[in-house]
């Protein structure tokens, strides 16, 4: 009964925040300098992301918005930092209109808006690019974290991987709120499959205490078949 009640109310989270969120603006950043480098979004409402490549970013709240963009530089290798460092390059405000789709582009140091445009009511906003909306996001972790036990908070973490897209990021910090080691390699290995950014699946291993439950998830991810990295978009140009 208690299961059912946890579901019935994940559910009915999930298709609330997806109507109030599909009527909200997207923005697209073309990263004309080094396009490989992992960038950080910061907005002045708290929401944070990360990615590589070219930057999507959807849910965007209409009106005046405070925007931080930053590089991280990693020592070491990708695969195994020892430590990263994350450079300032942009700084400054961008003013969305009520649901529409903005594309801009960042080069020398600067965001220059390309174009504005209102999306289509029937568009999907599905925010895959860069996981779970942060919102949403949040929402879950608190769902989580009022568990007591862990094969309670794995029910509701299984849905949520099988119904949604997170990235790696967000997967380690969902994995780190599980107690047992076995539990979380049980979620680490469900996320995979609709984890946006498979090349950063490390994060996830670091959050797993034993050496050969992390083996055991490495061999799971190496046997999925080999990571396609994120082709570069054309910014809208042609």
């Amino acid at each position: 009964m208690k299961a059912k009640i946890l579901l019935t109310a994940l559910i009915t989270f999930l298709l609330v925040n997806g109507k109030a969120f599909s009527n909200s603006s997207t923005l697209f950043i073309d990263v004309m300098e080094h396009p490989t480098k992992t960038y950080i979004i910061e907005f002045d409402d708290g929401n944070v992301y990360e990615t590589q490549n070219d930057i999507r970013i959807d849910n965007l709240r209409f009106g005046q918005n405070g925007i931080r963009i930053y590089k991280r530089s990693f020592q070491g290798t990708r695969r195994n930092p020892r430590n990263f460092q994350d450079r300032l390059i942009y700084q400054g405000n961008i003013n969305v209109p009520r649901n529409s789709i903005i594309k801009s582009e960042l080069a020398q140091r600067n965001l220059f808006i390309h174009s504005i445009r209102p999306k289509r009511a029937n568009q999907p906003n599905a925010g895959r690019g860069f996981g779970m909306n942060q919102r949403a996001f949040e929402q879950l972790r608190l769902s989580v974290e009022n568990e007591s036990f862990d094969r309670d908070r794995l029910e509701i973490l299984t849905f949520a991987a099988r119904t949604g897209s997170f990235n790696s990021r967000q997967v380690a910090e969902l994995v780190s709120l599980m107690s047992f080691d076995s539990y979380k390699l049980k979620f680490a290995q469900e996320a995979y499959r609709n984890t946006v950014d498979k090349q950063n699946y490390f994060l996830v291993r670091d959050q797993i205490t034993f050496t050969s439950n992390r083996r055991k998830l490495m061999d799971f991810v190496s046997a999925q078949g080999p990571v396609n990295p994120p082709r570069r978009g054309n910014g809208g140009r042609r």
